[in-house]
């Protein structure tokens, strides 16, 4: 796949993050356009979502403290939201797909860690998966998964995890974010 991209008019970098199956591409000044991008990649069987961006990684950035999602909140997630105030809690959004092969990891490894499960008590713990609720997978902008979002209940995103992450990885970014 990044030899296929690389092998556009236009792209002067890919990058690779496998463990979020994720691709990003820096394109030159006459870059490639989204459709032949888009075209490029369906050729080859996989999805694609474009983000044009002056900095490649600001759509994927490791935390966004303060940062606010914007309005109107999805029901499934605002509705997680009101339980989370109710019962003084965070919520934690984890975007995973079916095909995501990261994804499954943390599923069958690390959601599974008797560590984890009792952190994430401390929690209202919604998964969402992005085939089944892409519109809010989009509302929060999500370019590649596993991601998860640190939500206080008001729906201010504290921070993030991104890609897959250990038991011990995720139980230190559990107990981060609720400090």
């Amino acid at each position: 796949m990044k030899e296929a991209l690389e092998g556009l008019p236009g792209v002067a970098a890919v990058e690779m993050d496998l463990e979020r199956d994720l691709f990003r591409v820096q394109a030159a000044a006459d870059r490639p356009t989204e459709a032949e991008m888009i075209e490029a990649i369906k050729d080859r069987g996989f999805g694609a979502t474009v983000v044009l961006s002056e900095d490649p990684r600001s759509s994927v950035p490791e935390k966004g403290a303060g940062d606010k999602a914007p309005s109107p909140m999805p029901q499934l997630v605002q509705k997680a939201l009101d339980q989370a105030g109710k019962e003084g809690k965070l919520l934690l959004v984890e975007f995973h797909a079916d095909w995501c092969a990261p994804c499954k990891r943390m599923i069958d490894e690390t959601y599974k860690d008797a560590r984890v499960i009792a952190e994430l008590e401390r929690f209202i713990f919604l998964k969402v998966n992005t085939d089944v609720h892409p519109d809010i997978s989009k509302h929060f902008k999500v370019s590649g998964i596993p991601d998860a979002r640190f939500l206080a209940p008001d729906g201010t995103e504290l921070g993030r995890m991104l890609g897959f992450k250990s038991a011990d990885e995720t139980i230190e970014l559990l107990r981060g974010a609720l400090k």
